[in-house]
C-alpha cells in the first residue's frame, strides 16, 4: 500500500527531475516509509512507500527485473503471489531476492504480458514501464479499490494515485469541468472515467492503457457480471462460507500489526466470525455514538465475544476541531467525493492507526448481495411508475422535500417519500439512478450558473445509466450491476482517500474477486429475495452459521455516517458552512449562483428544510474552491 506516480515525455525530452520530484511529496501520507525514483531518459517513476511486507531495503520501489528491462512502481496488495511466484521460478527460471509482492510484477509481465493483470488476485494500481518497447502500461484493479488518474496530451502522459500529485507537476491547470461537476452534485462523484477537472481523467476499474510515443491503447480484463447460476441456499451458504475462509486468510499476511474493522452490520461480523473458527485472533476496533440510531457498540460486543477476540471502542464522534478534520477530508479527496460518511471514517482511521498499519473491512456487501433498501425501493417503483403520472410524482416529491425541517433522523420518513417520488418523477424509466441523488433536479434549475445552466435538466447518471441499461432478465440484477459498477466507486474512494490520509492499509475480503465472482452467481432470490423481506439473505443465513445471535443477524442496516444535519446547523461545521455557503458563496461562479446557494443554506440553518444532503457536494466543492482544504498537518 503506496502512493505512485510518473511522467512520461512522449516527445523525447528528458524527463523533468523537480516534476517528478514534486510530485512524489504531494503523496507523502500514502507512504510515509521511503521515497525511491527511477528516471531513465523520457521516462520518471516515483514511489512512496508504506512498509507493509518485506521491510526490508529488498522491497524498495520503483522495483526491476534482473534484466532490468521493466520497472515498476506499484500500490496494492496481491494474495497470490506466492502461487505465482512458485509458477514463474519453475516454467521460467526466474530467481527472487525478496519476499515482497511487488518482486513478482515485472516478472510476470515478461512471462505473460498484459495477460498478467487477469491472474492477480488482489487490489493494486500499477505503473509499468518496458524499457526495450519504450511502452508505459497503467493498471487498476478490478472493482477499482485503489484509484489511478492520468494526464495525457501529444508530448506527455503523467499518472498518480491522487489528483494532487498530477497537479503537484506545475504542468496541469485545475480547471473545473461542468458535465463532470453535474455528476458529482448529484451522486456525491464524478463516476468511473472523469474527474471534476478538464485534463484529468481515471483509468477505470479492471483497466489497462499503455502509452508509446505516438500510439494509445486501452482495454478491459474484468468487470463484475451478474450471470446467476446458483439457486440452492444450502449450496450456496457452503460455497460462501468456503469461499470467505480462503480469502480472509490469505489476507491475513503482513509483517506489520493488523487488526478488523467491526460494526455492528453483516459484513464485517462474517470476517470476524471466519477469524474466530479459523483460529486467528486480531483486534476488533469499533466506533461508539452517543446518538443511538448511529452506535452499534452492543452488537460488535456480541459478535467479539462470539469470536473470542477482543474488542476496543473508539470514540465515533468527532470531536474536537470537526472544521479542521471537514478541511483535511476535502484536501484528501481533491474536493470531488462528497461521501457523507467520510468525516467519520477520517476520524476512525486515525484512531485506529495509532495501533496498526492494516485493518480488515466489510465494504462491499451491500452491492454485491443485494443489502441496499433502494433494491425494495426498485421493485416498488417498478409497478407504480405504471399507475402514477410523472408530473404528480414530482409535486408530492417536492411536497415531501419540504416538510422535512429539523428531524435529526438518520432518514425520516418524509425523506424517504421525497427521494422515491422525485425518482419516479425524473424521465427514462429508471427511478433506481436517482435514490440516492444529492441534488435533485429542481434545486440544480434554481443554483446552477451559466457554466452549468443548459446541464440542470440533463442526465447526470449517464455512466450509472449505460450499466442499468445492460440486458438482465430481472430488474435487480440490471440495479446490483450499475451499483457495483457505478455507486461502489463512491464507497471506495472513501476507504482509499479517508484510510490513506492517516497511512492505514484497508483490505475488503468481501471484494476479493473470488467473492465478487461467486456473489454474481447467485440467483437474486438468495440475495434479496423480496420487498418485505431481510436484504443479504445468504448472508444472513451464513453469519447464523457462523454463530451470529439471531437477534443481530437478522437486525436492519444502520451504515457509517455521522449527523451531518445537526453539525452543520449548530455543530463544530457551523462556521464554515456559513462562511463558505454564505459570506464567500461568489467563490462558487459562474458554476453555481450565489444568491440561490445562500438561501438554500438559510432555510437549512433556520431548520425551515432539511438541505444537508443537497448542500454537503457543494460545500465540498466551495472549500475545494475558496483554498481552505488542508492536510492535516498544518
Amino acid at each position: 500500500m503506496c502512493g505512485i506516480a510518473g511522467l512520461f515525455s512522449r516527445d523525447d525530452r528528458a524527463v523533468d527531475r523537480a516534476a517528478i520530484t514534486a510530485m512524489s511529496a504531494a503523496l507523502v501520507h500514502r507512504g510515509p516509509d521511503g521515497e525511491g525514483f527511477w528516471l531513465d531518459g523520457p521516462i520518471g517513476l516515483a514511489h512512496r512507500r508504506l512498509a507493509i511486507r518485506d521491510l526490508s531495503e529488498s522491497g524498495r520501489q520503483p522495483m526491476l527485473d534482473a534484466s532490468e528491462r521493466i520497472v515498476v512502481t506499484y500500490n496494492g496488495e496481491l494474495y497470490n503471489d506466492q502461487e505465482l511466484r512458485a509458477e514463474l521460478e519453475r516454467d521460467f527460471g526466474f530467481r527472487f531476492r525478496s519476499t515482497c509482492d511487488t518482486e513478482i510484477l515485472p516478472y510476470a509481465y515478461l512471462a505473460w504480458g498484459e495477460a498478467m493483470f487477469e491472474r492477480l488476485e488482489g487490489f493494486f494500481a500499477i505503473g509499468l514501464w518496458d524499457r526495450q518497447a519504450q511502452r508505459l502500461i497503467l493498471a487498476r484493479d478490478g472493482i477499482g479499490i485503489k484509484p489511478l488518474y492520468y494526464f495525457e496530451d501529444d508530448n506527455l502522459v503523467l499518472f498518480a494515485s491522487e489528483v494532487k500529485g498530477i497537479f503537484a507537476s506545475g504542468k496541469v491547470d485545475a480547471q473545473l469541468d461542468a458535465a463532470a461537476l453535474h455528476t458529482f452534485l448529484a451522486a456525491g462523484h464524478p463516476g468511473t472515467r472523469q474527474t471534476i477537472f478538464k485534463q484529468v481523467k481515471q483509468l477505470p476499474p479492471g483497466s489497462v492503457v499503455s502509452f508509446t510515443n505516438k500510439n494509445r491503447a486501452e482495454r478491459r480484463f474484468w468487470r463484475p457480471v451478474r450471470a446467476p447460476t446458483i439457486s440452492g441456499l444450502e449450496r450456496a451458504v457452503d460455497l460462501l462460507q468456503s469461499t470467505i475462509e480462503t480469502v480472509v486468510k490469505s489476507q491475513m499476511v503482513s509483517d506489520v500489526p493488523l487488526a478488523v474493522l467491526q460494526s455492528g452490520g453483516i459484513d464485517s461480523s462474517l470476517i470476524t466470525l471466519t477469524l474466530g473458527r479459523l483460529g486467528l485472533k486480531p483486534p476488533l476496533f469499533t466506533a461508539g455514538f452517543t446518538e443511538k440510531s448511529h452506535d452499534e457498540t452492543d452488537i460488535a460486543r456480541q459478535i467479539a465475544a462470539s469470536a473470542g477476540l477482543s474488542l476496543s471502542v473508539i470514540d465515533g464522534e468527532t470531536g474536537g476541531d470537526v472544521e479542521a478534520a471537514l478541511r483535511s477530508v476535502v484536501y484528501y479527496f481533491d474536493g470531488q467525493c462528497a461521501d457523507t460518511g467520510a468525516l467519520g471514517f477520517y476520524h476512525l482511521a486515525s484512531a485506529v492507526r495509532k495501533h496498526c498499519t492494516v485493518v480488515l473491512s466489510g465494504d462491499g456487501g451491500d452491492e454485491f448481495f443485494g443489502g441496499y433498501d433502494t433494491y425494495a425501493a426498485t421493485r416498488i417503483a417498478e409497478v407504480a411508475r405504471h399507475f402514477v403520472p410523472r408530473g404528480v410524482a414530482g409535486m408530492i416529491g417536492r411536497f415531501a422535500y419540504d416538510a422535512v425541517g429539523s428531524n435529526e433522523k438518520r432518514l425520516p420518513a418524509a425523506a424517504q417519500l421525497a427521494r422515491f417520488a422525485l425518482g419516479l418523477s425524473e424521465p427514462g424509466n429508471r427511478p433506481h439512478l436517482q435514490w440516492r441523488r444529492l441534488v435533485p433536479t429542481f434545486l440544480a434549475e434554481k443554483i446552477y450558473g451559466p457554466e452549468m445552466s443548459d446541464l440542470a435538466l440533463a442526465d447526470p447518471f449517464s455512466e450509472y445509466a449505460e450499466y442499468y441499461s445492460e440486458p438482465h432478465e430481472k430488474l435487480l440484477d440490471r440495479a446490483l450491476n450499475a451499483d457495483q459498477r457505478f455507486h461502489l466507486q463512491s464507497v471506495l474512494a472513501k476507504v482509499d482517500a479517508m484510510s490513506m490520509a492517516h497511512s492505514l492499509e484497508v483490505r475488503v475480503p468481501i471484494l476479493d474477486r473470488r467473492v465478487m465472482d461467486l456473489a454474481g452467481a447467485m440467483d437474486i432470490s438468495l440475495l434479496n429475495p423480496s420487498p418485505k423481506g431481510p436484504p443479504k439473505y445468504v448472508l444472513r443465513k451464513l453469519a447464523e452459521r457462523l454463530g451470529m445471535p439471531r437477534s443481530a443477524a437478522w437486525s436492519r442496516k444502520r451504515g457509517f455516517n455521522v449527523p451531518i444535519a445537526q453539525l452543520m446547523r449548530r455543530g463544530g461545521l457551523q462556521a464554515i458552512c456559513d462562511r463558505v455557503l454564505n459570506k464567500d458563496a461568489d467563490v462558487f461562479a459562474p458554476y453555481l449562483k450565489p444568491d440561490p446557494i445562500r438561501a438554500l443554506w438559510k432555510d437549512h440553518f433556520e431548520s425551515r428544510h432539511d438541505n444537508a444532503f443537497a448542500l454537503w457536494p457543494i460545500l465540498t466543492l466551495g472549500i475545494w474552491k475558496a483554498g481552505l482544504a488542508a492536510p492535516n498537518n498544518v
